[in-house]
């Protein structure tokens, strides 16, 4: 009686070479386009537009620049007190906090 060998049977039971593995490239990744179109635009000028129309219209607001205009007028702005100066410089803070000095 005859026996095989151990893994003898046919060719394809026989050791194989290993292939080393396909790396594959990494995609790149592009940069973010935003492209906003002219309706868009338009769109936005027209709502900007209707704002500022709205503001002009504003009877507190014409108030308010007419007291400003007469402050101007007697010269109330040339030497400002303290307090003005405080005021302007906690509005600009508020409205405009990336210019906030850093400690």
């Amino acid at each position: 009686m005859l026996i095989d060998k151990v893994g003898g049977i046919g060719p394809n039971y026989g050791p194989r070479k290993t292939e080393p593995a396909v790396q594959k490239e990494t995609p790149v990744r592009g940069t973010d386009n935003v492209f906003i179109s002219e309706e868009a635009s338009r769109a936005a000028e027209v709502a900007r537009t209707a704002r500022m129309v709205q503001a002009s219209n504003d009877p507190e607001r014409a108030e308010k620049l007419k007291e400003v205009k007469a402050r101007l007028a007697r010269g109330e702005y040339d030497n400002p007190s303290e307090e003005q100066l405080s005021a302007v410089v906690d509005s600009l803070l508020i409205n405009y906090p990336e210019n906030t000095p850093r400690t």
